[in-house]
């Protein structure tokens, strides 16, 4: 800009300069200095033409290297407009685009049920107390709207007692635990209250063998010794029949397998969902 206003200046000089001189010039010769001073005027304009245009050539090599050498860096980010374009939205768009949510805790209160289901038989015939069973959800784990283990998760559960039962008197038990879910934060540590089982009386087959052994008792001493020798037969037969009934156990205590048993949280359970 600078050279064009200075070329411009001496033109208009030369111009002039013809009529501030006393001596006299022809016609001719004043047209042919008019026509000398435009072109180099014209000549001064295409050369800032020139010159601009290189500048911008310039300016636009330089930016477009600088671009390139910015994609090129280790490390370097990529730009947020281009993924904002490629998926059909604006710059402005995808910046107001919702972050992920963060990880939250979720509480699961005391005395919430825990529904499963058995996926073998358990019994003091084979089990004893501390052995661990397996189990699976038959209900999902639900607070606070938030699905925590779904139905068929993993359940471990744990044997808490196991009486045979006593001879005779009394009958065999079983009482079992829950105490880890597998949930969607990973295996969860739980306590419950107890589930018991008890086998049937056997008191009703005890007392009808010991009426087997008293007859079978009374009938031999019968036939060795007559009435004086039944009366003592059935009283050995009835001890017999005693002895056996302390020497075995009654039936034991089971669970089957694809049994639904319901617990209850005996504490909070504190999940942190992602």
């Amino acid at each position: 800009m600078r050279q064009t206003l200075w070329i411009s200046i001496a033109a208009t000089l030369l111009l002039f300069a013809p009529g501030c001189k006393k001596e006299p010039a022809g016609e001719a010769q004043t047209q042919q200095q008019l026509e000398e001073a435009q072109k180099r005027v014209d000549q001064a304009e295409q050369q800032a033409a020139e010159a601009r245009r290189q500048l911008e050539e310039a300016q636009q090599k330089a930016a477009q290297q600088q671009q390139r050498q910015a994609s090129r860096a280790p490390g370097a980010p990529a730009s947020p407009v281009a993924p904002a374009r490629s998926q059909g939205l604006s710059p402005a768009t995808s910046s107001l685009a919702p972050a992920a949510p963060a990880p939250k805790p979720v509480t699961v209160p005391a005395g919430t049920p825990v529904v499963v289901r058995t996926t073998s038989a358990i019994s003091t015939k084979d089990m004893k107390a501390g052995e661990a069973f397996a189990a699976t959800l038959q209900e999902p784990l639900v607070a606070g709207g938030v699905t925590l283990a779904p139905k068929g998760a993993e359940v471990e559960g744990v044997v808490v007692q196991s009486d045979p039962g006593g001879r005779v008197k009394g009958v065999a038990q079983i009482g079992i635990a829950l105490r880890s879910i597998q949930t969607a934060a990973g295996k969860v540590e739980i306590q419950t209250g107890t589930h018991f089982a008890q086998a049937k009386s056997s008191v009703k087959k005890d007392v009808t063998r010991g009426a087997i052994m008293t007859g079978v008792g009374a009938a031999i001493g019968a036939i060795a010794g007559g009435g004086r020798g039944a009366a003592v037969g059935a009283g050995v037969g009835a001890g017999a029949g005693t002895a056996t009934a302390m020497a075995t156990r009654g039936e034991a205590a089971a669970i089957p397998a694809e049994s639904v048993l319901t617990f209850q949280l005996k504490a909070p359970v504190t999940v942190t969902v992602k």
